[in-house]
Parts: structure tokens; C-alpha cells; sequence
């Protein structure tokens, strides 16, 4: 009887032992995410020395340590030549990735990051800009979020276009409604050391144009979540309303 309970016992343990060991395994802090070295083009450099350090800064919004952003990054790093390319397949990629949303709603813009978006699969222009714009910096990329005015009267003609003939997504304008999610817009600067000058990334389309593109109305650059998210000047909603 007593080598019985012996044997059952050690059995008992033998199955704890193995059950602690699956769980640890499960739950096991991952292994700090080593820099991007794997692609042959580095612009730090470049970057220091035109004093745009700045915008590679992460945020709340540019949540780009997140593992999953921050991994996406060096993929797509370490599959281009060039920066210039990284641009595009990063803008390919999001359009192509996210679903496009207009029913985010202010409060959540207000919480929403860019690892967020990239877990749910959807977002509207906020969040497909917070997506790219995370992308980009993680990649060493200086890049920046704009707030403001997508007319509809005047269109430029792409640098490149990640989906032939598609245009942005965009919900019609609803009076007194300030989000950004219509015509009232948000869309990425970047900047690209091939010309020393920053290009605009249209994030719903996946199309890059020239900054002096006259079919975006600048309101201001953003500087921090809540301005991320809405527009609240009444003559400035009029202006887009008209264009």
C-alpha cells in the first residue's frame, strides 16, 4: 500500500513539474527586440545631421517599441533597397492591411495607437496615419502626422500609387461633426533623404504625392493625441465644406 501512494506520488509531481514548465514557457518574458541592422541602407546619419531626430521620437500614438509594429518594421526595412522604397511597401501595406473605418469614434481616437490598429485590422484616416507614421520611425525614417482638409475639387497626380486608380477613403461631411474621419482629414509627411525634402503619404490609398500637392488644406501639425482627433475651428470646417 505504501509503495502504491509512493508511486502515485511521484507521478503526481512528475505532472506538476511538466504543467509548471508548459505554463513558464507560454508566459516567458520575450527576448528584448535587437536594432534593425539587416537592411544595407542607414540614414541616421542623414537624419542628425538635418536635425529631424525629432520625428523619429516615439509616442503614445508611435507606440513602434510594441513588439509586433516594431518587428513589421524591420521586415519591411530589411526587404528594400532604399528608403524611398520602404516609403511605398509601408504605405502599400497599411492600405492594404487595414480596413478602412469611419466609425471610430472621438473617444477611442483619443486612446487609439498604432499597435491598435495593427491588432484590430481597421481604423479611419487617424489611425492609418498613426499606423504608418510608427512604421516609418521605427525604420529610422522621419515622419509626421498632419491635420486638416482633403478637397474635393482639385487632385494631383501620384508619385505612386500602391493600388492603381484608388483614390482616398473618405465619409461626407456632417455639420458640426469635427472628427477626422471625412474631409476633414489626417495624412503623413515623410521625409525622404534622396531629395532632402519631405513627401505627403496618403494612408487610406497608399499613394505618396509631392508636398506641394494643392489637394490638402494644412490646419496644423500634430503635437500631441488630442489634436490627433478632431478639427474644432467652425470658419476652417467652412473652408474644407467649400473646397
Amino acid at each position: 500500500m505504501k509503495k502504491k501512494l509512493k508511486e502515485k506520488d511521484i507521478f503526481m509531481v512528475a505532472v506538476l513539474i511538466a504543467l509548471l514548465v508548459f505554463v513558464t514557457s507560454k508566459h516567458a518574458i520575450p527576448e528584448p527586440l535587437s536594432p534593425i541592422t539587416s537592411s544595407t541602407w542607414d540614414i541616421s546619419n542623414e537624419v542628425s545631421d538635418s536635425g529631424l531626430s525629432e520625428f523619429l521620437v516615439e509616442t503614445a500614438d508611435f507606440d513602434y517599441s510594441n513588439e509586433n509594429v516594431y518587428k513589421l518594421a524591420q521586415q519591411i526595412k530589411s526587404s528594400t533597397a532604399t528608403p524611398y522604397d520602404s516609403i511605398k511597401k509601408t504605405a502599400k501595406y497599411v492600405v492594404s492591411s487595414i480596413d478602412y473605418s469611419s466609425k471610430i469614434s472621438v473617444s477611442y481616437c483619443y486612446e487609439e495607437t498604432a499597435s491598435k490598429v495593427l491588432a484590430t485590422g481597421k481604423g479611419d484616416c487617424v489611425s492609418m496615419s498613426r499606423l504608418v507614421t510608427a512604421l516609418l520611425r521605427a525604420q529610422g525614417i522621419p515622419a509626421r502626422t498632419v491635420g486638416g482638409c482633403l478637397t474635393s475639387s482639385r487632385s494631383c497626380t501620384p508619385l505612386f500609387a500602391a493600388i492603381p486608380s484608388f483614390e482616398a477613403r473618405t465619409t461626407p461631411m456632417a455639420y458640426n461633426d469635427f472628427k477626422k474621419r471625412g474631409f476633414l482629414h489626417e495624412w503623413v509627411e515623410v521625409y525622404d533623404v534622396s531629395t532632402n525634402g519631405w513627401l505627403l503619404v496618403e494612408s487610406t490609398s497608399g499613394q505618396v504625392f509631392k508636398l506641394n500637392c494643392d489637394s490638402y488644406l494644412m490646419y496644423h501639425y500634430d503635437t500631441n493625441k488630442y489634436d490627433r482627433c478632431t478639427i474644432d475651428s467652425q470658419s476652417f470646417w467652412q473652408t474644407c465644406n467649400e473646397a
